[in-house]
């Protein structure tokens, strides 16, 4: 009889945990993915159900007018191209910068070390708008002396500023690598050295396969940031738009001529159609990369 009130009280505590659990999870996910649901529905609906005042959440009259003006206005095919290309470059660039970065801070001692990590540090915690002007400056006027090249309006300072770690957060792209290199066994390396290889074929041969995970990781972080940013691309652009900008900077503008003047109350929803469209493939990447992300945070500084 007392194993059995045992057995039943342990089933019962667990049963209890996992109905605990799962609400919570369930709550979790639904405050997160309400205001997307919200958006999507929204998107779909007509005029008539936007004057509705009996129309709450779901569509009484389905409609695409919205996610059509929003696709037409969005000029995927050049501000698309634009932004994968932009996005895709910048993002490769930063991962190897900062693989090399990380190395070198994880596993060399020289002069200034502690000085260079905390600059890294100090760049990472300082909002980007305190140097952007000073950046700008620099790249309308890129030179030596009175030889100076206006780079601005070109895709040029967004890579110049991956190859000189001053990209969008790539600083904190240095410091995961540096919390993973510093984690890896250094007896890999060892094994090589005493094999007669060098530093730099260790490097390719035996550290990089290992980092393989932490390096993905870092990409999908590089490439989300890069393609939903509007503050350097809108700093560096003034004839080109990238998607990001032509849904957030822009689309005020853009999508309220022409649809606030006969549907005042589209103007959000067409923005939120248009928002919607620029994240998918950003969610179908995270989602593609998402063992990667969890399995190299995990050995990474952000876990402890």
């Amino acid at each position: 009889m007392t194993m059995d009130k045992q057995r039943m009280k342990t089933k019962l505590t667990k049963g209890i945990w996992s109905v605990f659990r799962f609400t919570l999870i369930f709550g979790l996910c639904f405050i997160i993915l309400y205001p997307f649901l919200v958006k999507i529905l929204a998107a779909f609906m007509s005029s008539e159900d936007l004057l509705d005042a009996t129309v709450k959440f779901i569509p009484k009259h389905w409609s695409t007018y919205y996610w059509e003006f929003a696709w037409r206005r969005l000029d995927i095919l050049k501000s698309g191209g634009l932004s994968l290309s932009i996005s895709l470059v910048s993002a490769i660039i930063q991962v190897i910068v900062s693989t090399m970065v990380g190395y070198g801070l994880a596993r060399f001692n020289f002069k200034g070390k502690k000085l260079a990590f905390a600059m890294v540090i100090i760049i990472l915690l300082t909002p980007s708008k305190v140097y952007s002007i000073p950046q700008y400056l620099s790249f309308r006027y890129f030179g030596v002396g009175a030889a100076t090249v206006n780079l601005i309006d070109s895709v040029i300072p967004i890579y110049l500023l991956s190859l000189g770690c001053m990209s969008v957060k790539q600083c904190l792209y240095i410091y995961l690598m540096r919390e993973f290199f510093k984690e890896l066994p250094r007896d890999l390396e060892s094994a090589a050295y005493i094999d007669g290889a060098s530093i730099g074929r260790t490097f390719l041969s035996i550290v990089l396969p290992n980092a393989k995970g932490m390096m993905i990781t870092v990409f999908l972080f590089a490439f989300c940031w890069q393609w939903t940013d509007t503050e350097f691309s809108s700093l560096y652009f003034s004839s080109k738009t990238t998607l990001a900008m032509r849904a957030i900077v822009g689309s005020h503008m853009v999508i309220k001529g022409q649809v606030a003047s006969t549907d005042p109350f589209g103007t959000g929803i067409a923005r939120a159609a248009a928002t919607i469209i620029i994240i998918l493939p950003v969610v179908l990447l995270s989602a593609f990369c998402q063992k990667f992300l969890v399995r190299s945070i995990s050995r990474s500084g952000m876990a402890n």
